[in-house]
């Protein structure tokens, strides 16, 4: 007696079929969430560079405050100043804050010591208005000084103009290049300083 069995196995068109099905499956969630990711990385870097212009607008705020408050200490003091707002808006070169009137903008920062005080002002020609992340820095973790710090893709400059001579207008631009996107990113935030104190 003779006993015949018959193996079948997967046709070749069944097999594509079937590792069709598998890609369909494994690659449109994998793709979906690819894309969720790289939207959300997109989402945090458009939050930090929001906080970054706003942090500018902010460091040029005190700036102008500080200066006018010198105006109050006690003639006698060293650091009074009798006419605060006029060199707050000194566009010429020199002053405290010419670089911020400059087509190419300026950068501000706080020093990190008790008081916050601010750093003077660098120019934003070429690289030098570029933010590095400073983790070691409770007071001022975004820097303009690469020692010791991480390299970012943030680069924000403030710009000031006068509007009369009662107020300035601060431009905050924090410009950004997200992954392999041809083009770059900025947030903008801008805010009117006026003569607060005006005599």
């Amino acid at each position: 007696m003779k006993y015949y069995t018959t193996q079948s196995g997967f046709s070749l068109v069944e097999t594509l079929v079937a590792i069709t099905i598998l890609l369909v499956v494994i690659v449109g969630p994998m793709s979906i969430s690819s894309s969720a990711a790289r939207g959300t990385s997109f989402a945090s870097e458009q939050v930090i560079a929001f906080f970054l212009a706003q942090e500018g607008a902010e460091i040029a705020q005190k700036a102008r405050d500080d200066l006018l408050l010198r105006n109050f200490l006690d003639s006698s003091d060293g650091n009074y100043i009798a006419n605060p707002w006029d060199q707050f808006i000194d566009p010429s070169p020199g002053s405290l804050y010419n670089e911020c009137f400059t087509v190419s903008g300026c950068g501000l920062e706080l020093n990190t010591d008790a008081i916050g005080s601010l750093k003077n002002p660098v120019s934003c020609s070429g690289t030098a208005c570029r933010l590095y992340f400073n983790d070691a820095s409770d007071r001022s973790r975004y820097t303009h000084i690469s020692t010791g710090a991480t390299t970012t893709d943030f680069t924000r400059v403030i710009t000031m103009e006068s509007i009369g001579n009662r107020s300035v207008e601060v431009t905050s631009t924090v410009f950004w290049r997200t992954g392999s996107q041809r083009q770059g990113q900025e947030v903008v935030v801008q805010t009117y300083l006026f003569n607060v104190y005006g005599n």
